[in-house]
């Protein structure tokens, strides 16, 4: 008799137990048409999320998928540093847990060839013209740092705001004299508006950084399911450099891409370590960075009071898998 009970009592603990991993939720991990988010994918064929249950929703356009986070429809996201400070007053709380990649100068400002002279831009003529940008966005603030380069304010010129793909068609119609945008739109108003790209982020390195952001009530209970997608980040990224033939035909396909365009395009990120990311959430240019998009924001009044820097990023994960 005591034997059945001992059975039992394993056989219902190994159902409930069974129940429980069942019954856990999935992470819901937000992603857009952006070579980066591919490697989710990636992650989730080869089965390197293993236990960890997980649903990749992508998103038509980066600021549903950021509103989704602080809506609690997803948990995780890619974003950048400039909307991690943006979104931090927008709903629940979420946290920058990894600087994922830079591509340099994939986003810059196009303006008409009219402006440029022998001797380059002609900041004077620019003056009182007409520029496209999306307001409130990363976009917005990189043209005011790039108007500085030349001398120039927000009050010098008539901002008109518009989506990267708005603004890269209306440059192109000629209803703009500039329009600053990221690429593909960059290269493609430049070249079928007949402009000139007159700055890009390569003139301010460390500022357009893309970077995961947690749910805070998600990094909160699950910390170890989240340490785990990271560490299947990694993981993805090593077999993709691996395996580049095969893989690269199936990201380039969700990208509606001729695979070695995309391929071009994925080689042109810098993908940081763990161990870079402790150096970068250690440093104090990061931290400076965040606080001059704080002070945007706020001149701006895109958020109503500035985010307490310290509370918007986290290096516990990245400081795991670095040691």
């Amino acid at each position: 008799m005591k034997k059945h009970r001992n059975f039992l009592f394993l056989f219902f603990s190994i159902i409930s137990i069974s129940g429980c991993v069942q019954d856990k939720a999935p992470i819901r991990i937000g992603t857009n048409a952006w070579p980066p988010c591919e490697i989710w994918y990636v992650a989730e064929q080869q089965g390197m999320f293993e236990s960890v249950p997980v649903e990749i929703k992508r998103f038509s356009s980066w600021t549903d998928n950021m509103s989704s986070l602080y809506k609690g429809n997803i948990d995780i996201t890619h974003a950048t540093y400039f909307n991690a400070v943006y979104f931090h007053d927008k709903g629940e709380a979420g946290t920058i847990i990894l600087s994922t990649d830079v591509i340099q100068g994939s986003d810059g400002l196009v303006v008409r060839s009219g402006f440029i002279e022998d001797s380059g831009f002609n900041s004077d003529r620019f003056r009182g013209k007409l520029v496209a940008v999306e307001i409130n966005t990363d976009e917005h603030f990189l043209l005011k740092k790039a108007l500085d380069e030349y001398g120039l304010s927000e009050e010098d010129v008539e901002l008109r705001s518009m989506t990267s793909y708005e603004a890269s068609e209306a440059f192109i119609n000629g209803e703009v004299d500039a329009a600053f945008v990221y690429e593909p739109f960059l290269t493609q108003a430049a070249e079928e508006g007949s402009g000139n790209i007159i700055w890009t982020t390569k003139e301010l390195p460390g500022y357009m950084i893309d970077v995961l952001i947690v749910r805070n009530k998600v990094l909160e209970t699950r910390r170890k399911d989240v340490a785990q997608l990271i560490s299947a980040w990694y993981d993805a990224q090593d077999y993709i450099r691996t395996e580049r033939g095969e893989v690269f035909a199936v990201m380039a396909a969700n990208e509606d891409m001729p695979a070695d365009v995309f391929e071009a395009f994925y080689d042109g990120f810098t993908f940081f370590s763990p161990e870079e990311n402790v150096e970068i959430f250690n440093s104090k240019a990061f931290r400076a960075r965040l606080e001059e998009m704080n002070d945007f924001l706020l001149e701006h009044n895109a958020i109503t009071q500035k985010a307490e820097v310290s509370s918007l990023y986290s290096a516990d994960i990245v400081e795991e898998l670095a040691e």
